[in-house]
């Protein structure tokens, strides 16, 4: 069988091989560097998958001021950039937390993950689109 060719550049990861013991083992400064640069995230960037099963995304609203209530929290997502949160809510999709302070962020990241756990939340729809506070019954 003959090997194939890619044009891809793209660095690959190799895992050293296993010791007798298959214990764990430290991998090189060249694995940690393609590992680093390969798991990079865009500052800002938004969610793009919806959790499993999750229903198709409604249409958002065009009212003044609405309220989106006993909505379950489907899931959260985050990545390594500063408050860049968002909770993915039931009949409407992912939406961001408020970004005015790491405390507030916090606290609605929080928030939502008891909702998630909890059962369902209220909330809300603000002028920019994000999440503001929550209710958490």
């Amino acid at each position: 069988m003959a090997a194939s060719t890619s044009p891809s550049n793209a660095p690959t990861a190799v895992a050293p091989a296993a010791s007798p013991d298959n214990a764990p083992q430290p991998l090189t400064p060249d694995q940690l560097h393609t590992a680093a640069t390969a798991m990079t995230a865009e500052p800002g960037a938004a969610p793009v998958l919806s959790p499993p099963g999750a229903p198709q995304i409604a249409a958002p609203a065009e009212t003044a001021t609405a309220w989106q209530t006993n909505k379950k929290v489907l899931a959260l997502w985050t990545n390594n950039s500063d408050r860049n949160g968002y909770a993915y809510i039931d009949g409407v999709g992912w939406k961001r937390l408020a970004t005015n302070s790491d405390s507030v962020h916090e606290a609605l990241l929080t928030l939502a993950s008891s909702g998630r756990l909890a059962g369902s939340i209220s909330y809300p729809e603000a002028a920019d689109g994000l999440i503001h506070e929550i209710y958490l019954w």
